[in-house]
């Protein structure tokens, strides 16, 4: 048994992965998809979900945001790239969240996301 396999036996969350991509309308617009829009390029696969970092406030004008962030473990073979956008179900909530680039180690894929809607 490999030490991925090992580490997959304590994935106990699921997420669904949609890829950001551009299309083209009948009347020959281009329109960007994003978000649950995008292609879905997993559905359903095992995962671990950290516990969130708790934010540290940003202030902008006219109003500062929390921007809160999670980690996110998969298996090495799953590829989730910058600005995927992923349906991650942990503990019967559902958490949607935006992906930034994954440190890939032989064992797993470590992914920081991003909360989809910050609060302000």
């Amino acid at each position: 048994m490999r030490e991925a396999d090992i580490l997959a036996m304590t994935y106990w969350d699921r997420a669904t992965v949609y890829r950001p991509f551009k299309g083209q309308l009948k009347n020959g617009e281009t329109v960007f998809y994003r978000k649950a829009d995008g292609r879905k390029v997993y559905e359903n696969i095992p995962c671990a979900l950290s516990t969130h970092t708790g934010g540290s406030l940003a202030r902008e004008l006219p109003a500062g945001s929390v921007p809160t962030q999670y980690q996110l473990f998969v298996r090495p073979e799953v590829e989730i790239e910058p600005n995927d956008y992923l349906e991650i179900t942990s503990r019967g909530k559902v958490t949607r969240a935006m992906a930034g680039l994954a440190e890939r180690q032989p064992s797993h894929n470590n992914i920081p996301l991003v909360l989809e809607q910050e609060r302000v």
